[in-house]
């Protein structure tokens, strides 16, 4: 084929190719067919690449390839001959090695390793180059290169011609398939904007529905275990709820555990609370995931709303029932809050009208409304609850007593049937029917108290001290007064003479009070005169004769509980009772000796 012939049919091709890259909306097509047909046309054409311009960042990418497969290469415009073609912005035919070399010492030590290893040869063996521009609207979108290796078949002149000439159709390829991959993206955007949108139609209808759900549930009257209920079914958890003194009086159990559990663990995940963010607990015996949703109302806590599975996923709608169930939780709280404060308060009025005793009928009202029998014997029992930390908040002090208020009193309705507790000031204050066996009923009671107070302490409230005064009994509406001030006076009294227990009756203090009234001195000398040989004799023996012998005479010489409670054998008792009557020389069977003995132990708990 002559030369004219081949430049034709060359022309031609390039006219089938124009058609071919206009039919393609594909970038990545283009750019390969472009480069594939410029080195079919081009006869000394051995590598092709095609870099394209990133506004981004500034730099010259390469987006295809044919003779190496290494796409990690970006170039500076005026770096190497693509960077001076697209500075240049016209066509430039590197025709020999000198040209070729002088524009590749431009090119970074970084990037020629990269492509002499890709290439397996050395770039001073490029022969020649052309470097075409592609040109859309007078800017530059980036370069085709064709390298000549072979020195047998050169790239030519009229080879750069070619290439300009499909460079031009090629660029308007290259925009038109941009444009369309935008629109198709934006079109899927919008679709998934759409998705997006719909989803959170959705999620807002199901959020009203859910809202409206448990508005109308108050509304009816529903209580707060009614919504919980409701709650637990729709999440298909477990769900309780703890409030701010820790306890956990309403629930919804049963699809994972029972609530006989979780108050058996409740000790466990208490310390995890954290009062304005969401916590967890996972108990691994049992594999329950538990997890704690604040319960708020403007920054304060008033409780915690927990959930049990055997997981803590949580799907966007469960979150939704989250947000909504405690916010209904909370407006509940808060009722209940209320109405407890309100009711605390009319019963203050109560009390303060009892000790006061100014209004008979308005004390009968009362009485009448908390079905408090006034024609039954009664006995007053005070908490005093001290604050050992004279910097501590006087809300937190506040809330701790009510902490403590509830535990006093769901015990003292478990202890006594007919019974009224009161919060005044700092002192918690529990009036109970007389019943048989009242003081053993009452000393029990108050060592259960005593021991939940030691017990929650430890973990809580390091700061309180619990005394407990117990009044004598009251015989009518007029002694209430009486009885109030009695028991503030010998808790009082126990504090100035620093008694070791934590609570005290009235009448097992008459004897003391009485003998606060002598002299120190004289106690003293009553004390040495009856009780200083066993003292002494303690003091160089191991033998435990003043436990014993006060055990013995306070238990109102029971020998089988002395013996019981100190766990000793009979005989060690015998032996240590002949011996204690020994050195002090008493007969034990004599009333007044007896006597001497007990006022001795009553002042030896006084002045110790």
């Amino acid at each position: 084929m002559g030369d004219s012939k081949r430049k034709i049919a060359k022309l031609e091709a390039i006219l089938e190719a124009s058609n071919l890259l206009n039919t393609s909306k594909d970038t990545t097509y283009i750019l390969n067919f472009l480069l594939k047909k410029s080195l079919d046309l081009i006869d000394g054409g051995d590598i092709g690449v095609i870099l394209l311009y990133n506004e981004h960042t500034k730099m010259l990418e390469l987006k295809a390839s044919v003779g190496f497969d290494f796409f990690d290469i970006s170039i500076v415009p005026g770096e190497s001959m693509t960077g001076i073609t697209f500075l240049k912005q016209k066509t430039i035919f590197f025709s020999n090695q000198e040209e070729v070399k002088e524009a590749m010492n431009t090119l970074s030590h970084k990037n020629r390793q990269k492509m002499e290893r890709c290439l397996q040869r050395n770039l001073n063996e490029l022969q020649s180059s052309i470097a075409c521009p592609l040109i859309y609207k007078e800017k530059c979108i980036g370069v085709i290169v064709i390298d000549n290796f072979q020195k047998d078949t050169p790239i030519t002149e009229y080879d750069s011609y070619l290439l300009k000439a499909i460079s031009i159709h090629a660029a308007i390829a290259i925009i038109n398939a941009r444009n369309y991959e935008k629109e198709l993206q934006n079109k899927n955007d919008l679709e998934m904007y759409s998705k997006i949108l719909e989803a959170e139609r959705n999620k807002y209808r199901y959020a009203a529905g859910i809202h409206n759900k448990f508005t109308k549930m108050v509304l009816d009257g529903n209580n707060i275990q009614d919504v919980l209920h409701e709650i637990s079914s729709i999440l298909n958890k477990d769900v309780f709820i703890i409030d701010r003194f820790y306890n956990i009086n309403y629930s919804s159990c049963g699809r994972y555990t029972k609530l006989k559990t979780i108050l058996g663990i409740s000790f466990e995940f208490i310390n995890n609370l954290i009062d304005n963010k969401k916590s967890k607990y996972y108990k691994h015996d049992f594999n329950l995931q538990l997890d704690f949703f604040p319960i708020m109302v403007k920054k304060e806590t008033l409780g915690w709303f927990g959930v049990v599975s055997d997981n803590n996923i949580y799907s966007p709608l469960d979150n939704i029932v989250l947000e909504k169930a405690t916010t209904i939780l909370a407006l509940e709280l808060l009722k209940i809050n209320e109405l407890n404060h309100m009711e605390q308060s009319l019963k203050g009025d109560f009390l303060d009208q009892l000790i006061l005793n100014q209004n008979v009928d308005d004390i009968k009202k009362y009485a009448k409304s908390y079905r408090f029998n006034l024609d039954k014997k009664h006995q007053m029992i005070i908490f005093e609850i001290k604050n050992n930390e004279s910097n501590k908040n006087g809300n937190e002090f506040k809330d701790q007593i009510e902490y403590y208020y509830n535990i006093i009193s769901k015990k003292v309705i478990n202890a006594f049937s007919n019974s009224i507790t009161f919060i005044k000031g700092h002192n918690i204050i529990v009036i109970i029917e007389v019943i048989n066996n009242n003081k053993y009923v009452i000393r029990t009671f108050l060592e259960n108290i005593m021991d939940v107070n030691v017990n929650m302490s430890i973990n809580l409230y390091k700061n309180l001290k619990i005394r407990v005064g117990v009044s004598d009994i009251i015989d009518g509406i007029n002694e209430f007064r009486t009885a109030y001030y009695n028991i503030l006076q010998i808790m009082k009294m126990a504090k100035k003479i620093n008694l070791k227990k934590n609570y005290y009756f009235y009448d097992d203090l008459e004897i003391t009070k009485f003998l606060l009234n002598n002299d120190k001195k004289d106690l003293e000398k009553f004390l040495i005169k009856t009780l200083k040989p066993l003292i002494n004799y303690e003091k160089n023996s191991e033998n435990q004769f003043m436990d014993t012998f006060k055990m013995y005479i306070k238990s109102n010489g029971n020998w089988t509980y002395t013996k019981n409670k100190l766990h000793i054998h009979g005989n060690t008792l015998n032996y240590r009772l002949n011996r204690i009557k020994e050195i002090l020389d008493i007969d034990l069977n004599n009333y007044y000796d007896r006597l001497k003995i007990q006022i001795a132990f009553e002042i030896l708990d006084i002045l110790q």
